[in-house]
């Protein structure tokens, strides 16, 4: 894999303002993959979102990291249950018509 299509951890923190210990945390968890590349680590562009995803919990909402896994397991089963509610609701709409 090519370093150039890839973020490297340093340059994203700087940009993100923070540590590279909070990254190296996340990846050490199984949240977010990175990528070791002649002693460079890198993060992948699909990581991206999940990646800012966690940084904008940690500093906005002041989630501890330890918590993370645990508020992004719960974001992931709202997500499925609103799906499931609006597939309910289009079949809904078909049998009323």
């Amino acid at each position: 894999m090519q370093p150039n299509h890839l973020i490297p951890i340093r340059e994203f923190c700087v940009h993100n303002h923070v540590e590279i210990t909070f990254i190296q945390f996340l990846a050490q968890q199984g949240l977010v993959e990175t990528v070791a590349i002649e002693q460079a680590v890198y993060i992948q562009p699909e990581q991206l979102p999940r990646l800012e995803k966690f940084v904008r919990l940690h500093q906005d909402l002041a989630i501890h990291p330890d918590d993370l896994d645990v508020v992004n397991d719960l974001l992931d089963r709202m997500e499925d249950l609103q799906q499931q509610v609006t597939r309910l609701q289009n079949r809904l709409i078909f049998y009323e018509r």
